[in-house]
Formats: structure tokens, sequence, C-alpha cells
């Protein structure tokens, strides 16, 4: 038995975007005159970004009302959109696209599951559009990560049963959200609720069609 398909996070699993929402946000605390540390940052990984905004404001003595912390997420968003707008394929993740070629060429299908409304401009920028089959709209969906929602619903529309998928997550929150699924889960990085997922890599530079096969089968035989 094999995998028939491979849905991806995209920030630090195709390419570390990581470093620059924490650029976009500094601006934000700055005004708010609070501090944001990088592990705030990854703390909020992958998670919709009025939460990050909230827990801003709630740090802040100053009150907002709903359409000033939009605006403040609105604000992030442009210094984010700036940032990006830098990206080339030369800022993919070690391996990755080595891997993604293999995907496509051994006809496996793919899809991204990220919780960042530029995951479709940052794939262009990246030049692997062409590659995905599925790229969901975090506004689409009701829930955002941890709820499975988003990787239920890229499978669904794949047409692939949940345990054929394989899927990928840097993030706290999209584990979770992988591991209340039938789905293969691989953690990539060294955070300590990693270690949680089916098959723990420290970094992309592991991820081979071989690699993921011989895990996935392993499991299957457990």
């Amino acid at each position: 038995m094999t995998f028939k398909a491979v849905i991806f996070d995209l920030d630090g699993v195709i390419v570390n975007t990581v470093p620059l929402y924490y650029k976009a946000t500094l601006p934000i605390a700055d005004k708010l005159d609070i501090s944001f540390t990088e592990e705030d940052n990854l703390l909020y990984q992958g998670r919709p970004r009025m939460e990050l905004i909230q827990m801003l404001a709630k740090r802040s003595d100053q009150s907002f009302t709903y359409e000033e912390m939009v605006e403040l997420g609105e604000w992030r968003n442009r210094n984010y959109q700036q940032l990006i707008a830098q990206l080339t394929e030369g800022d993919l993740m070690p391996g990755m696209k080595g891997f993604i070629q293999e995907l496509a060429n051994d006809k496996i299908s793919m899809a991204l599951a990220s919780a960042s409304s530029n995951a479709e401009f940052v794939l262009h920028q990246l030049g692997l559009t062409s590659y995905f089959d599925v790229i969901m709209d975090p506004k689409s969906l009701r829930n955002g990560k941890p709820d499975p929602e988003i990787f239920v619903t890229a499978a669904d529309r794949l047409g692939i049963a949940h345990k054929d998928c394989v899927a990928i997550e840097d993030g706290e929150a999209g584990l979770k959200a992988i591991l209340s699924t039938q789905m293969f889960s691989i953690g990539v990085g060294t955070s300590y609720y990693l270690s949680a997922a089916d098959w723990t890599i420290s970094h992309t530079s592991c991820l081979t069609l071989e690699r993921v096969r011989a895990q996935f089968r392993q499991r299957q035989n457990n």
C-alpha cells in the first residue's frame, strides 16, 4: 500500500516565511507599545490573523473596536505582502523543489492547506502553482487550524480517501488538525510538539518520495 496524495502546509514547510511574519508584526507591536518575540510568532503560526491581533490588543493598555482590530490586521497583511513580493524560487526550503517534482513525476496529487490568505500568491512567486491540484482558500472555511476542516476539505476536493493522504506540517495547530484525521502526519522541525507526528524530521531536506513511502508502509504494517 502507498499514499495517493500529499497535503502541504506552506509557511515553514515549502518556504520559510516565518521570519517575514515576525517582521510584518513588529510595527503593530511597536504601535501598541508591547513586546512581540520570535516565540510569540511561532505560537501563532498557522492560526487565523485575527487571533494574533486579538492577543496583541489584550496585551496593550489601549482599547480597540472590532473595526480597529481589523485595520491592524490589514496593516500587518500589507507589511507581509511587501515582503513576499520579493520571494523567488531560491527561497524554497532545501530539497522541497526536488520532492515536489518527484511527486509530480509519480502522478501523486498535491494540495495546499495553508491558513494564509496570500498562499496562492506565494506559490506563484515560487513557480509552483502548476504542481498543485487544490489550493485551499482559508476564507471559504468555517474553522481554522487546529480544526481539521482545511485538511479534510482538501482531501475531499482531490477525491482521495483521508487514509491515503500524507499531510506535512511544522506548526502545532496544523499538526493537531492532522492528528484528528486518518492521514499520515509528517512534522517538520525540532519543536517538542512535533514528536506526536507519525514521522518527525528535522528538516525538509529529509523528504524524498522513497523515504515517505517507507514510513507510510511501516505505519500500515503496525
